[in-house]
């Protein structure tokens, strides 16, 4: 079996330094065909904790084996794993001059990832030309900033979804961002002949899909053909067999069965909003959408 190859930005905040911190991590998949995003923050942390952090839990996202190259404008990290790590675990965790490793326990997090991934490291410049790191920059102070957006402290898990379709070549991408507590998540892809309501329900599939645990889902959109079919159409069409009322087959059907299946497990609801009043992140993941296509 072929292993993938998989291209990853990190970067790490902190303002000031000790203090606020915020993470990122950049994912890039199929040479950028599907791309995802992560970060987080910590109310008390320091720029080298988040800059391993962001390694650690993009490494933790991966769920099997790959080969990985890890981008880093971070000296700290990019020399730590590949000059002072193995020394370091020689050393019974000991620095040169006999001090004990900062971040110890984020270094052996790090050190148990590296055994299951083929990772190879590289330093990029920051505040760069790299569009990449930018981002993951752009991300990470996001995430050390994120206590200024309240509208996602609740018990749900908040799906954002951004949509561009061109009707002249029957192409788009979508973006789904979602956001829990102190955690957001970016995913995103491009799509041939297909139509919007399609990628609508990709944009819903996908972020389902990533889910580690069993919350209640709320999906933000103005697709009116996203929330009617998951509010009132989905369980008719069950029972119909997946043909509408003129008993023909439903459009996207194997997309609503996929849709039909996750949310057996997921309480999903849908929540829309006007063009005026839109919340800060379903702006973002539009404006996302936008630059992929």
């Amino acid at each position: 079996m072929t292993i993938p190859n998989i291209k990853i930005y990190t970067d790490g905040s902190c303002s000031p330094n000790p203090g606020p911190g915020g993470w990122a991590a950049v994912l890039m998949f199929n040479d950028g065909k599907k791309i995802i995003e992560l970060s987080g923050h910590e109310t008390q942390a320091t720029n080298n904790r988040m800059e391993l952090i962001a390694a650690i839990k993009a490494l933790e996202s991966l769920e099997r084996n790959v080969r990985v190259e890890i981008y880093t404008d971070s000296r700290y990290l990019q020399r730590g794993v590949t000059e002072w790590l193995e020394k370091w675990r020689r050393s019974g965790w000991l620095t040169s001059d006999g001090m004990a490793v900062k971040n110890l326990d984020l270094w052996q997090s790090l050190m148990s990832l590296l055994r299951y991934h083929q990772v190879r490291w590289f330093w990029v410049k920051g505040h760069g030309d790299n569009k990449w790191n930018k981002r993951a920059d752009e991300l990470a102070a996001e995430a050390r900033n994120v206590g200024n957006h309240k509208q996602d402290k609740s018990s749900s898990i908040n799906f954002y979804l951004g949509v561009t379709w061109k009707k002249s070549t029957s192409s788009g991408s979508w973006v789904t961002i979602l956001s829990y507590d102190s955690y957001l998540k970016i995913l995103s892809g491009k799509e041939e002949e297909t139509t919007a309501n399609r990628l609508y329900l990709t944009a819903v599939i996908e972020g389902l899909k990533v889910l580690k645990k069993v919350l209640p889902v709320t999906v933000h959109t103005r697709s009116g053909y996203l929330r009617s079919g998951i509010d009132a159409w989905l369980e008719s069409w069950q029972k119909k067999g997946w043909t509408n009322t003129e008993g023909e087959e439903i459009s996207n059907k194997l997309q609503w069965l996929e849709l039909y299946k996750l949310k057996q497990v997921y309480p999903i609801s849908t929540s829309t909003y006007s063009s005026k009043q839109s919340p800060c992140f379903a702006q973002e993941a539009k404006e996302l959408a936008r630059e992929l296509q």
